[in-house]
This record gives C-alpha cells, sequence and structure tokens, in this order.
C-alpha cells in the first residue's frame, strides 16, 4: 500500500501510519525549508513542496492520505481565528483528496480544533463521498510523560469501490456534520455520508470537547498486543529505535538532559520526549531553535499508532475496501 504524506514535518504521522497499515510512503509535501531537510535525510521520498501549489492531476495515486496540518487556526495558545487564519490550508488538503480518492484519509491536528472548524472539515468530507471517525489521543495515554492530546481523524471513501461521482450533502445541513453517534465508554465517534444526509435541521447545539475523549484506563494501553489483528512491524521500527510502535517505551534508550550546556531547554530531550529515534531530528545539520520548531510541530508516532488502532476497526476497514486491517 502507498502512503502519500500532507504537511509532513519529521514524519511522525507517517510512521504510524506504515506500521500499522504495513505500507510505504512514496511521496511527501513540505514547503518549510528546515522540516524539508529531515524530509529529504531521514524519509527520502519526493517532496512536492507548498501544497497550495499542487497539480493534484499530476500526483501519484495513493492508498492512503496523511495529513497533519496547521494547527494555529484552532489551538487554544493562538488566537483562533480558524478560516480566517493565513494558514488555514485545509481547502487545499480537501481538494488534494477530492481528486486523488485515496482509500482512507488519516488527519491529526490540535485538540481545540473540535469547536473551531471541526464541524467544517467532517461537512466537507461527507460532501464528496468519505466517512470518518475520530478520537482524541493523549501522549500520556500510551505512556510518554506528557498529555499532549491530539485529534486524530480516519476517513473512507464510501465510494471506493465503484469510484462513483462523489455524493454531496445538502449544504444546508453541513453545520450538522459533527452529529454524535452515542454509545458506551472507549466508543470511537463516527460521521458517515448517510448522517450528514439525514441530518436534523436543527441538529446539536454545540460541540463539547471532552465528551469525545474516550476514558482510557492503564489497563488498556498495556493490554496492547502487537501480535493481534492490527498488527505491529517492529523490526522496522526497531531498526529506527522505536522498538514497538503500540507503547512509549523509556527504556529504549537513556534519557538526554533536560538542558543543554547552556542552561535552555535541549533539543535532544524534546526529541526523546516526543517518541522518535535519538538524533532524527537533532543530527540534520539545523539550528537548536529550527529544531525545537519542528518538534513543537510533531506528531508522537506511538501516540498516532495507538489512535489508528482504537478507530479502525476490521468492519470500518472492510467498508473501504481494504479488508483485514494488517
Amino acid at each position: 500500500m502507498k502512503i502519500g504524506s500532507l504537511c509532513t514535518g519529521y514524519g511522525g504521522l507517517d510512521m504510524a501510519a506504515e506500521a500499522f497499515f504495513d505500507a510505504k510512503t512514496v511521496w511527501t509535501s513540505e514547503f518549510d525549508k528546515y522540516a524539508s531537510v529531515i524530509v529529504e535525510k531521514r524519509i527520502g521520498k519526493p517532496n512536492l513542496g507548498d501544497l497550495t501549489k499542487i497539480d493534484w492531476h499530476m500526483v501519484e495515486q495513493v492508498d492512503i492520505l496523511t495529513a497533519g496540518y496547521p494547527c494555529q487556526p484552532f489551538s487554544h495558545a493562538g488566537h483562533r481565528k480558524g478560516s480566517d487564519d493565513k494558514r488555514h490550508i485545509w481547502p487545499h488538503i480537501l481538494k488534494g483528496i477530492s481528486v486523488l480518492r485515496p482509500r482512507i484519509v488519516i488527519l491529526e491536528n490540535v485538540r481545540g480544533h473540535l469547536t473551531i472548524g471541526f464541524r467544517e472539515v467532517l461537512g466537507d468530507l461527507a460532501e464528496i463521498g468519505y466517512d470518518a471517525k475520530w478520537q482524541v489521543i493523549r501522549a500520556s495515554d500510551v505512556g510518554a510523560p506528557h498529555q499532549r492530546a491530539r485529534l486524530f481523524i480516519v476517513a473512507t471513501d464510501s465510494n471506493s469501490d465503484a469510484r462513483q461521482e462523489p455524493r454531496r450533502a445538502d449544504t444546508g445541513l453541513r453545520a450538522e456534520a459533527s452529529q454524535i453517534l452515542n454509545g458506551a465508554d472507549r466508543q470511537v465517534n463516527r460521521c458517515s455520508v448517510k448522517d450528514v444526509t439525514n441530518a436534523d435541521d436543527n441538529g446539536l447545539q454545540g460541540i463539547e470537547p471532552g465528551r469525545y475523549e474516550a476514558p482510557l484506563s492503564t489497563a488498556a494501553i498495556t493490554t496492547i498486543n502487537p501480535s493481534s489483528q492490527c498488527g505491529s512491524h517492529d523490526g522496522q521500527l526497531q531498526e529506527l529505535g522505536l522498538g514497538s510502535i503500540a507503547r512509549f517505551d523509556m527504556s529504549m534508550q537513556e534519557v538526554p538532559n533536560p538542558l543543554d550546556k547552556d542552561g535552555k531547554l535541549n533539543a535532544a530531550f524534546v526529541e526523546y520526549m516526543m517518541g522518535l529515534p535519538n538524533g532524527w531530528v537533532t543530527d540534520v545539520g539545523l539550528s537548536r531553535s529550527q529544531q525545537l520548531k519542528i518538534l513543537g510541530n510533531g506528531v508522537v508516532p506511538q501516540q498516532a499508532y495507538y489512535a489508528l488502532k482504537m478507530i479502525c476497526s476490521n468492519e470500518a476497514m472492510h467498508s473501504s475496501g481494504l479488508g483485514r486491517v494488517r
């Protein structure tokens, strides 16, 4: 299976997708010149550059499209301008999905996205014929010593077999695209094309971030079995120094000093906190400030892998034409 990576950064989301689906990244899209250094040296696949300027009709088809798109329009750490933020590039990502029609789309953003822009994303996906499932997962849920709650969305092409023209929901109902199918604890939230099309005009009055977050117990985390039906390609990940990607393993490497020789935050320590192999970001010739910026925008691979495991049931993937999830 082939992966196309948008907003690649250091490739954390792609590490998880590659391991979970036994897939390979075939192209990337990263416009930041410093992050592009990491893409070149660590990933080594073609970089399409600025995704807002890509001619999608000229891009190689992929089975999976990943995108950890900029969080600044939605983050509580910023001004939360949403679509009014110049860094809001979701419409360009949507265009890529519309043209490429990957069977699976994997998206990642901050938890604050739930209250700004999330309805629009689900509505847009439904309009082009994609069913979505989502969950908020914390880095601490896989053993990392920090919270870093993130929203993960997995969308599947409801027309993947027939490759019909994209369905379009009534635009008057797009604001109701975030309708939730309520259920027991740890249920993954879902939104299908049918849900949007049949939504009541009154719908829900708002989105409360807390209701989307599954209460994850320690037992639920430690019972992840790398040899289970969803699989784990540990050999590949051990070569990267990640060990079993199902869990953040603090014993895999020596913990770097939190401060560098100048008494400032050590980028190597942040790299470790993000669950990355030693030197993945800090040993490619970038300055400390450049390293910290890239790391701050990155995805914890183990966290993303666990999100995929939570979201991607065999039933859901079967409907996308992929059959059993590895």
